[in-house]
């Protein structure tokens, strides 16, 4: 069944760090597969790593601010809530969703017909937000210093870790294409399940069919308040 959506879900700060982690991602993909196949697609090498590491602190950048405006900043609503709560609390995973985890990936999989409830973000949604792309982040960040020479040498002990550069090397790409799966997975989800979220997400605007009264104060909206967490 459908849920009504509030901009609330998904504040400004909240976008604009989405897009400009989108569009890091993006930037260093390109020029991160240009640097590993030694091309010339984007133009001559030494700009393209530039280009590389710019866009690599702006992702690290945006990773940091992203983490402590989830615990200081003035928060967001859960799904169809007008009232903003901290940030990490929607993140954080109890045992309810490890209860909830089979449920979930039977959804998934097409093996179960009806949503579980989350509040916000299912337990693989907290597990993937939480866990295993700030885990990718950081893996990404450290391989990259290694093998970035100005700094190659104070990441010696990472290096040695993987038994060397060529290790790093295998790490960086490899958790590259682990990345990239799971923003495929994230993108197919998102667009099929809730394309509703996407339109927030990027635009922070609500289809009309979907609004909560309340919500577009200037308009008559539909629907109802919603849950609030």
């Amino acid at each position: 069944m459908s849920h009504k959506f509030t901009r609330l879900e998904h504040p400004w700060p909240a976008v604009l760090m989405h897009w400009a982690h989108l569009l890091a991602f993006f930037v260093l993909i390109g020029t991160g597969l240009q640097i590993h196949a030694h091309s010339g697609w984007f133009g001559p090498i030494g700009a393209v790593s530039q280009v590389h590491f710019v866009a690599m602190y702006v992702f690290i950048l945006t990773t940091i601010v992203r983490i402590y405006w989830a615990f200081f900043g003035a928060g967001s609503a859960a799904l169809g809530g007008l009232t903003r709560h901290r940030d990490w609390k929607f993140f954080g995973l109890d045992m309810a969703d490890v209860k909830s985890t089979p449920s979930w990936i039977a959804y998934y999989l097409f093996l179960r017909r009806e949503k579980p409830h989350a509040v916000k973000y299912g337990s693989l949604q907290k597990l993937t937000y939480a866990v295993l792309f700030p885990l990718g982040i950081l893996i990404m960040a450290l391989s990259g210093f290694a093998m970035f020479l100005p700094t190659a040498g104070a990441m010696t002990w990472f290096a040695n870790i993987f038994g060397g550069l060529n290790g790093v090397r295998l790490m960086h790409y490899m958790t590259m294409w682990v990345l990239i799966v799971f923003f495929m997975i994230h993108f197919y989800l998102v667009v099929v399940e809730e394309p509703g979220q996407a339109a927030i997400m990027l635009f922070r605007t609500v289809p009309r069919s979907r609004r909560v009264v309340g919500d577009y104060p200037a308009e008559k909206a539909t629907g109802t308040a919603g849950q609030k967490a």
